[in-house]
């Protein structure tokens, strides 16, 4: 093989190399970012069942004798 092809196949083997580590870390980046989108969501959450209770527990207030119904997270 000429000398100019192997250090053509080092060059595009190292090429590679660095874009395998480049598209590693961007796939790390966006696993964190979902982590935290997800952590996120999971508050929100939370905040809509206790708004939602309130609310319930406003109007329950205004209209004695009613029953309360559940309130079903994820909805």
């Amino acid at each position: 093989m000429d000398s100019s092809h192997v250090l053509l196949a080092l060059e595009e083997q190292k090429k590679w190399r660095e874009r395998r580590k480049r598209i590693r870390e961007r796939i790390r980046q966006l696993d964190r970012r979902r982590s935290v989108l997800r952590k996120e969501l999971g508050g929100v959450r939370n905040k809509i069942l206790e708004f939602g209770r309130v609310l319930l527990d406003r109007h329950m207030g205004t209209q004695p004798g009613t029953a309360v119904p559940p309130i079903v997270p994820g909805r």
